[in-house]
């Protein structure tokens, strides 16, 4: 099948296998294949493959698509191509004699040139192994790449090797020719290519020796489900740059309580909460991409829309025992019992958490209805349950030390003695930072939720 090489000619190279029909990128979590740049469209374009040609089209993308640094709305593409998406650079490679991507890797023996050539070397492990007659050409190379230890000689008395079969000038990009004489793997990107009558041939750049083309096996990592998963959450917030980040955080949402009152003060808490939005937001991202280190900070852009959407979420979810509560209160409407508020409530709760994942992942308050919350709830019935009770326990702590920070604050108000005032003002720190480790922790929860049941979910499907 054709690929696509993003960043070739770089350490950050990697490549992916286009399929059959329909193959939508872009920068959003709905496409087939996510480029995580910000000059790219969140759905930027799509290529369509049928009967191994492929067509590219732009989807009305914000900074355009190239082929071969030409603006184009739809392209035959041809191997060798070079795709611009934005600041984002493809290689369109087409149908090669392998398949993708890394494992254990062995050497195809090439075909065979028009005119007459002198037999490939033969790699060998044991000098004792006896010789072929000198009638019978020799076998073509076999090098078998495992990540265990070296493997035993097979049937058929060829040698086998022990490694990564990986590019010697990309590391992370599976090698897809074999030097014989240098023992090296190389990528597409680094060979040089020859046509000999109508057959081409790949030359090694180092030495000039023909390569081995070389077919690389799937050796697909065992998936890890939602509960093996779920431990990890705890330590996800000291992971990369993540203790930097929690204490940038803290110090970000501690301005919540002592912000002033009036217009000033409720447009401050608005954008306020719409940062707190985004930062959830992010992380869940962020899992959902399955990164393992601590998501960075978002940009402070689009607060007040990201409050809209939060309170959005927040309406849904309780939005009926809130006018109850309202209904009872203000305008002392009689028949709404306490018990039965409370118990609104509780649906509520059970039902947020879902209802919060949905539109972290859609981007809009409309997935928090019920048509989109209640299936998905149904799909993933267990991994839900511990989910909600998990944060439940989470908002209960937060809600707990909340009120214990805010009578160690009342003290050190009242206090002339520095000891007091200090400890009081340590315990707030220390409460202020467990808040957001405990908040970051609950939010990987819900994208790890994500990760493992996306395909059930099925927001995304087409």
């Amino acid at each position: 099948m054709p690929r696509l090489v993003i960043n070739p000619g770089t350490n950050s190279a990697w490549e992916v296998q286009l399929k059959q029909g329909i193959n939508k990128l872009g920068r959003s979590f709905d496409n087939d294949f996510k480029l995580e740049h910000s000059s790219v469209s969140g759905t930027h374009c799509e290529i369509v493959v049928e009967n191994g040609n492929a067509l590219l089209k732009d989807l009305n993308s914000t900074n355009g698509t190239f082929v071969n640094r030409s603006p184009v709305k739809e392209a035959r593409l041809q191997p060798g191509q070079t795709i611009h998406l934005g600041g984002v650079e493809l290689l369109y490679a087409g149908d090669a004699p392998i398949t993708a991507t890394v494992g254990a890797t062995e050497v195809i023996p090439r075909p065979a040139a028009p005119a007459p050539a002198p037999p490939a070397p033969r790699l060998s492990i044991s000098a004792s192994r006896p010789a072929p007659p000198a009638a019978e050409p020799p076998p073509p190379p076999t090098v078998t790449h495992t990540e265990t230890a070296l493997a035993p000689p097979s049937a058929a008395g060829m040698p086998t090797f022990s490694g990564r079969g990986n590019c010697k000038f990309h590391p992370k990009t599976p090698g897809r020719y074999h030097c014989a004489k240098c023992q090296l793997f190389f990528c597409e990107l680094c060979v040089t290519s020859r046509t000999v009558g109508e057959t081409a041939h790949k030359y090694c750049r180092k030495c000039g020796s023909e390569l081995n083309p070389v077919k690389v096996t799937i050796q697909r990592e065992v998936v890890k489900g939602f509960f093996p998963r779920l431990p990890g959450a705890f330590i996800y917030p000291f992971k990369g740059s993540g203790v930097l980040v929690l204490i940038v955080a803290t110090l970000l949402f501690a301005g919540l309580d002592v912000m002033s009152a009036g217009l000033f003060g409720l447009l401050m808490r608005m954008a306020a909460l719409g940062y707190l939005f985004s930062y959830m937001q992010n992380i869940i991202h962020s899992t959902a991409a399955e990164d393992d280190e601590m998501a960075s900070l978002p940009a402070m852009d689009g607060l007040f829309s990201a409050f809209f959407t939060l309170a959005g979420v927040v309406l849904i979810s309780f939005g009926i025992p809130i006018g109850m509560a309202v209904a009872k209160m203000f305008f002392d409407v009689e028949g709404l019992s306490v018990p039965f508020m409370l118990g609104l409530t509780f649906v509520g709760c059970f039902y947020f958490p879902m209802a919060f994942l949905a539109v972290a992942m859609k981007d809009t308050a409309l997935a928090a209805n019920p048509a989109v919350v209640i299936p998905a709830i149904l799909k993933a019935p267990l991994e839900y349950l511990v989910t909600a009770l998990f944060l439940a326990g989470v908002f209960g702590l937060r809600f707990l030390g909340s009120i214990m920070s805010s009578a160690a604050t009342s003290v050190g108000f009242a206090t002339r003695d520095m000891s007091v005032l200090f400890m009081t003002f340590g315990i707030r720190m220390f409460w202020a930072f467990a808040s957001v480790y405990l908040l970051t922790v609950a939010m990987r929860v819900l994208g790890l939720l994500y990760l493992t049941k996306k395909e059930k979910f099925g927001w995304f499907s087409r």
